[in-house]
């Protein structure tokens, strides 16, 4: 058991917080219980999350994308309504962390897509707002495009989107999580044969045949899983409390 105040100082610290200019609030969004014995984790705030949180007798729920955002409206009303209602009628915490939990160079999403996928010589990649959040890297040997393509759909699961116009033999990848296809621009500036995001958009297409650069959009929801799970198992480790992660399948 640990305090809830106990877990997010511990979670700001380790994710360096302040040093993250972000478009939402970074750590505590929604104040439950006082005590937490175990912790609910998934990729995005929603209804279903909450109620498999309440399920599982979860104290808090502790995810990247949280409920507030700088660009949406200040009222609460509707599904905003609905959610916040259900968290404080359950006396239920929300957590949530974005960039901190993409950038960080051992729990984050970038982080652990880079370990999954064995590359090695890590570099960061990715600016986003003035600061780095993502990594590239090489594999131990070239590969085939097909081959890499295979395990990226082994870590990720499905099929996933791709624009094969790079080489045939691909050895420098770089990745940013989620919705980030405007980073395809660095990757070619800093060399990749491979730019992994989650997400595509119209325009990546003809850029990426013009400059022969491998494009797969893997999921934004799929590639936003890891870092949770991780900062979960470091909670753990820390404080011995119960975490589970409940994936909410969402298709984006």
């Amino acid at each position: 058991m640990a305090t809830l105040h106990e877990l997010v100082a511990f979670m700001d610290q380790l994710l360096d917080i302040d040093h993250y200019k972000d478009y939402c609030p970074k750590g505590l969004q929604v104040e439950g219980a006082a005590e937490v014995t175990r912790i609910a984790l998934g990729v995005s705030a929603c209804m279903p999350l909450f109620e498999q949180a309440v399920e599982i007798d979860a104290q808090m729920v502790l995810v990247h994308h949280g409920m507030l955002w700088d660009n949406e409206p200040k009222v609460v009303q509707k599904s905003f309504k609905n959610r916040l209602k259900y968290l404080l009628a359950n006396d239920l915490s929300l957590v949530g962390y974005h960039l901190p939990l993409d950038a960080h160079p051992e729990v984050g999403n970038n982080a652990q897509i880079v370990d999954k996928l064995g590359l090695i010589e890590r570099q960061g990649f990715g600016q986003y707002g003035g600061q780095t959040i993502a990594f590239r890297g090489r594999l131990p040997q070239p590969m085939a495009f097909d081959d890499f393509l295979m395990r990226v759909n082994e870590v990720f699961g499905g099929d996933a989107f791709h624009l094969p116009f790079g080489p045939g033999t691909v050895e420098t990848v770089a990745v940013c999580s989620g919705g980030a296809p405007e980073l395809v621009r660095e990757a070619l500036t800093v060399g990749a044969d491979v730019y992994l995001t989650g997400e595509a958009t119209e325009w990546v297409y003809h850029l990426a045949k013009e400059e022969g650069i491998h494009y797969i959009g893997a999921g934004h929801h799929q590639t936003e899983r890891f870092g949770v799970m991780a900062l979960g198992q470091r909670l753990t480790e820390q404080f011995g409390v119960e975490c589970q992660f409940i994936d909410i399948p969402n298709p984006i």
